[in-house]
């Protein structure tokens, strides 16, 4: 009789509620795999500019972060009008009307192709002024000057990529934006190896060559894109008013983060040995980018699978799926920190040639990555948030995070009581630290279920 007890015991507290999350870890993984593969890849960009940056000396280190800093700061149009798209995308994908959904296709890549234009012309004329705000020596804002032109002569084809790959992952096509994204990687990698040792264009092949393999993957998109719409060039001005009124909350988003990190560097040139600490902080940047690979995997995939699952009005699964999608990535995390932690060392010795700036990089790796797993949590909410359509609310809290503490500490911490590095990397953990409290507290509200959209 006691045995049975127990069998019933277990097969009611244990066995179905893991059958019960199987399907919800599976559909999850599914989605992000190749997100992951694909920011592998990536990765390994961000580490190879880095490096071959460094072999150039710790000024063209230091102009790299900085004109990469101003790239990301213009291409968060993109990122907003993707983040729109998805929302949208993801749920038409599940509705019945086929022809709505290729008509939002072909505005939403129309627009972001249009928008990238607009960008590309402004960061042409005007990539010296730009170069002047930064604080920085001359002579890095000279490299920084010349790497921020080179990188907007491809951005309109970047932009349309952004936001093709976000249709793909809209319609559950994950895999082809993999194949598109490695074969990008590769690209990239090896024209960067190639201008490094074989030609005397200098450091200006850390730019051309990205300009180069974003452009070659658009225009294998495109194609792509070609066979989704069907014949269908349908623009629609209300689908791309419902793209904006989505999407502008991200690009604040997006926009807050990039000046904030901006504001960050010029922080950081108050500091003594300002170059050092800027070249360990660029670094430093790229190590902790490992981490993030599978943390905006799950944001993105976590996008697609809310936007999904509301289309077809599954309230209860999008909620489920929205923290067992959350609990992977911060596991995940968590194991890379801690190898991170283990090996800050012989990392940084490997990545960074000059003596001086390997300390820096250490500590700074030592502080930053205890908030990584909160960073994952926060990242796979606000990418279930996002895909529901409640981008005011991340939009807030990221306000809060880069404004209210963040970049007023770091300045306190740092600058004004006198910790220097140490107290402005402590001050981007406080920051995170909020965020994510207030982004989980949000989706737990369950608020974001009422919001309708199309």
């Amino acid at each position: 009789m006691m045995l049975q007890e127990n069998t019933s015991f277990v097969k009611q507290k244990i066995i179905k509620p893991v059958k019960n999350v199987m399907p919800l870890i599976k559909s999850s993984w599914k989605m992000s795999w190749p997100m992951m593969v694909m920011m592998v890849f990536e990765f390994l960009i961000s580490m190879t500019d880095i490096y071959i940056a460094g072999l150039y000396g710790k000024e063209v280190k230091a102009a790299t972060g900085l004109a990469s800093q101003v790239y990301a700061l213009f291409i968060m149009t993109g990122h907003a009008l993707t983040i729109g798209a998805v929302s949208i995308l993801s749920r038409l994908y599940t509705s019945e009307d086929k022809k709505l959904f290729k008509s939002a296709v072909f505005t939403s890549v129309t627009s972001a192709f249009s928008f990238g234009v607009i960008i590309c012309i402004i960061g042409i004329l005007f990539s010296k002024q730009i170069a002047t705000l930064l604080n920085a020596e001359n002579q890095v804002k000279e490299y920084a000057s010349t790497l921020i032109k080179i990188y907007f002569l491809g951005i309109i084809f970047h932009m349309t990529l952004i936001n093709m790959n976000g249709v793909l992952r809209s319609c559950k096509r994950v895999v082809i934006t993999m194949g598109v994204m490695i074969f990008a990687a590769l690209l990239n990698i090896t024209l960067l190896l190639y201008f490094y040792n074989f030609t005397d264009i200098g450091f200006k092949g850390i730019a051309i060559s990205t300009a180069i393999s974003l452009s070659a993957a658009s225009i294998i998109n495109i194609i792509i894109m070609y066979r989704i719409i069907d014949k269908v060039y349908i623009f629609s001005s209300s689908i791309l008013k419902q793209i904006l009124s989505i999407g502008w909350p991200g690009g604040i988003v997006s926009l807050s983060w990039q000046f904030g990190g901006t504001a960050l560097y010029a922080i950081l040139g108050m500091l003594t040995y300002s170059t050092e600490i800027m070249a360990a902080y660029a670094t430093g940047l790229r190590i902790e980018s490992a981490i993030f690979m599978p943390a905006f995997a799950f944001n993105m995939a976590n996008a697609v699978i809310v936007g999904n699952l509301m289309g077809e009005k599954k309230f209860d699964e999008a909620y489920k799926n929205g923290f067992v999608t959350a609990f992977i990535s911060m596991s995940i995390v968590t194991v890379m920190m801690s190898v991170i932690i283990l090996f800050a060392r012989p990392i940084a010795e490997m990545l960074e040639p000059n003596k001086a700036v390997v300390p820096e990089i250490i500590k700074y790796l030592y502080i930053c990555m205890i908030a990584e797993p909160f960073i994952a949590l926060n990242l796979a909410m606000n990418g279930a948030l996002n895909g529901a359509g409640d981008t005011k609310a991340t939009m807030r809290y990221a306000i809060l995070n880069v404004w209210v503490l963040r970049l007023p500490l770091a300045y306190i911490l740092g600058i004004f009581l006198g910790f220097g590095a140490t107290g402005i990397w402590w001050a981007l953990n406080m920051g995170f630290f909020m965020q994510v409290i207030l982004s989980t507290r949000r989706f737990m509200s369950k608020k974001w279920q009422k919001i309708e959209i199309i």
